[in-house]
């Protein structure tokens, strides 16, 4: 089973060292010039081996080598007059030429060697008497024949057992892929409705809901979260069982990482009579190394643990540091975390199951217990695979230790000193209160999902951003390319028909303009599968948010990439938004910035179109504001005089066209169409369209183009 080209170099060493032998026996009894003899019967053999390299037919090679050693072996018997063990000599390479598990190969060479030690002693008695007598030499060549049966059937059987072994494999390979394609696609199935969910949870609590409502909406929230939960524990288990769960070692601040899981497992105890006790080492430096998501996943997980099954008393967390910086390694240490109970307690028959999969003891007992019965079985996986160690001791009814050994080095050795009396729980029973709105933020959410795209509505509405949709990839990749909006952030589904959120924002960040390549896109998603965001940054995004949404970690993003100009503090009045704008010089902006104010235009087209000439460009912008046209085509319409507004029609699709308001260019073409053919009814029903949208061009140009300061 060893690689092809193995075989052949243990073929080649194996035949080197017969040869050697050859030539000491040679030395001792003819001397070294018939050892120099002897030791030509080489060259055949690495003659072939050096060809091996420029043939890739294995099967000619294999044949090849065999036939150079027979020939090999019986010129350096007939050198030293060793034909009698020549017998030996075959069976030697014979079993190298095995290790290729070809029975074809090896029925093939003895056929060839058995002939050749037949004729040997049919024609040439007197050299095999010269050494042997010859009822040796028939024992000698039955037992080959024996051990060459053998050999064929041991090959034979080897190789249809690896055979069979592939065939395994390769089953339980295509199970493994299609696990995995089953838990990532189970992921986002489930996490697409739960962002519904979610989502529209948070817009209830945020509209301030009083009395039974509140209540009823806190626990749909909750009950989302312990269905995520359980989804991520699935997701975490089966990446340990195959083999793919990453430890991303990177430095983290101790005390907001505790204060995290404290926040969480405070508000898991809320509904139950029962204290926290913490006892944290204030040695424990301030910055530590290592995987800081996987060491907050062991802590949750045995906390929680610890409250499910403790029903009165206390959940203690002990830390201890311990540093063992030396002189190769100044910066390790060994955390040790000790999570007490005074719960039901385990027995010792139990123990042994807590860390197998699915492994929830007295199940009848506690069947009212939440969960999969993963989260011991992954903390032990977690653990293992940071360099540390998991142990319990328990007595049933008094409770139960479990202790944690994690090396951690340390970025900061300056110590935490946390304090409990000073935490403050992270999560807030109040509604999420925004801390600034972007109304005049340009924002495009991108889902085939009309719900999720209503739900991202609405709890974009909570900044004050009144955002555009797009129900495909291909929907915002022409916008994009349009450039009739300069988007301050693009929220980009991940997976969608036809085209998904990866492929386009290729084609996004592959157009040719600067806008493409630098308009931030945010990542929507529902694949829970860990180091999914790389292969978002790898395809050009630059950040992403998990479904279901949760508005703080919006927020978070919101605030990252919508340009400072465009956020003003919670409560401004939109009255106040439009004057601190207004007070923006429109002198002191650069032209790059006066173009992205200009919404519903192709900027760069406009420019194209003045061949690149940006000064002209502006100019007839400004000969484009100061037109009359609208005011004709409106009267021409109310006169119904289909010639002269077929003319003004024409008139506004060419100047539109030419500086890149191609919206309005369209409508005007349209119209002018049917001005053309006499379709009033068509006129009649989509006038006030291009009347809404070119006024509107017009009196946002005149805004701008014509301002004193």
């Amino acid at each position: 089973m060893l690689p092809f080209r193995t075989n052949i170099t243990i073929f080649i060493v194996e035949f080197l060292c017969s040869v050697l032998l050859q030539a000491f026996y040679t030395v001792s009894e003819y001397g070294v010039e018939r050892a120099g003899l002897v030791g030509l019967g080489l060259i055949p053999v690495f003659l072939v081996f050096i060809l091996s390299y420029r043939i890739s037919n294995e099967g000619v090679v294999v044949r090849c080598l065999a036939g150079a050693g027979i020939a090999s072996q019986y010129y350096m018997a007939f050198a030293s007059h060793t034909q009698g063990m020549l017998v030996f000599m075959f069976l030697a390479t014979a079993t190298t030429i095995a290790l290729f598990l070809n029975q074809r190969f090896l029925t093939e060479y003895f056929s060839v060697t058995l002939l050749v030690l037949i004729l040997i002693g049919v024609f040439r008695p007197d050299e095999i008497l010269s050494f042997i007598d010859m009822s040796q030499y028939v024992t000698y060549i039955t037992m080959y024949a024996f051990a060459g049966v053998a050999l064929v059937f041991i090959s034979y059987s080897v190789a249809n057992y690896k055979r069979e072994m592939d065939e395994q494999y390769e089953v339980a390979r295509e199970a493994l892929e299609a696990k995995s394609n089953f838990l990532a696609n189970m992921s986002h199935e489930i996490r697409t409705p739960m962002n519904a969910i979610y989502g529209m949870a948070e817009i209830l609590e945020g509209r301030g809901t009083t009395g039974p409502d509140k209540e009823y909406i806190a626990v749909i929230k909750r009950s989302s979260e312990n269905l995520l939960s359980i989804i991520n524990e699935i997701l975490d288990f089966s990446k340990v069982d195959s083999g793919k769960m990453e430890i991303i070692e990177e430095s983290y601040d101790f005390n907001e990482m505790l204060q995290d899981v404290v926040s969480i497992i405070e508000f898991r105890m809320k509904d139950k009579h029962l204290k926290l006790l913490l006892n944290i080492d204030p040695n424990t430096p301030s910055k530590l190394i290592g995987d800081e998501t996987r060491v907050r996943q062991i802590l949750i997980n045995l906390l929680n643990n610890a409250v499910k099954f403790t029903h009165q008393g206390s959940v203690t967390l002990d830390i201890v540091w311990r540093d063992e910086s030396d002189i190769y390694n100044m910066d390790m240490g060994r955390m040790t975390i000790y999570v007490r109970d005074t719960g039901i307690g385990i027995s010792q028959e139990n123990i042994k199951k807590l860390f197998t999969a699915f492994g929830q003891i007295d199940t009848k007992k506690n069947r009212n217990v939440e969960g999969t019965g993963l989260g011991l079985a992954i903390s032990k996986s977690l653990a293992e695979a940071m360099g540390g160690s998991i142990s319990v001791d328990s007595v049933v009814g008094r409770g139960s230790v479990f202790t944690v050994v994690l090396p951690q080095r340390f970025a900061d050795p300056t110590p935490s000193r946390f304090h409990a009396n000073k935490l403050q729980a992270a999560y807030q029973h109040d509604k999420f209160t925004a801390e600034f709105i972007a109304p005049k933020a340009k924002v495009l959410i991108v889902d085939d999902n009309k719900v999720n795209l209503q739900v991202a509505q609405e709890l974009m509405k909570i900044f004050g951003i009144n955002a555009s949709t797009a129900e495909s990839g291909q929907e915002a990749i022409d916008r994009v390319s349009k450039q009739l909006i300069n988007y301050d952030v693009i929220f980009m589904d991940h997976m969608m028909p036809y085209l998904d959120g990866v492929e386009a924002t290729k084609q996004i960040r592959a157009m040719k303009s600067d806008y493409a390549r630098s308009v931030p896109i945010v990542a929507l998603t529902a694949n829970a599968i860990k180091g999914v965001e790389q292969q978002f940054m790898a395809v050009g995004m630059n950040d992403y948010i998990p479904k279901p949404i949760k508005v703080e970690q919006l927020a978070a993003v919101l605030k990252k990439w919508i340009p400072p100009q465009k956020m003003f503090p919670a409560g401004t009045s939109i009255e106040e938004v439009e004057r601190r704008e207004m007070n923006v010089r429109w002198n002191d902006l650069t032209k790059e910035e006066k173009l992205k104010r200009l919404d519903g235009i192709d900027t760069a087209g406009g420019i194209n179109n003045c061949a690149g000439n940006v000064d002209a460009y502006f100019e007839l912008l400004k000969t484009y504001a100061s037109s009359n046209l609208i005011n004709l085509l409106q009267g021409f319409y109310e006169k119904e005089d289909l010639a002269n507004y077929t003319v003004i029609a024409h008139s506004i699709k060419g100047a539109s066209q030419s500086v890149g308001a191609l919206d309005v260019a369209e409508k005007a073409y349209a119209l002018e169409r049917a001005g053309k053919r006499g379709d009033i009814n068509y006129i009649w029903d989509n006038h006030d369209d291009l009347v809404e949208e070119y006024g509107g061009i017009l009196e946002m140009l005149k805004k701008y183009l014509f301002r004193s300061s």
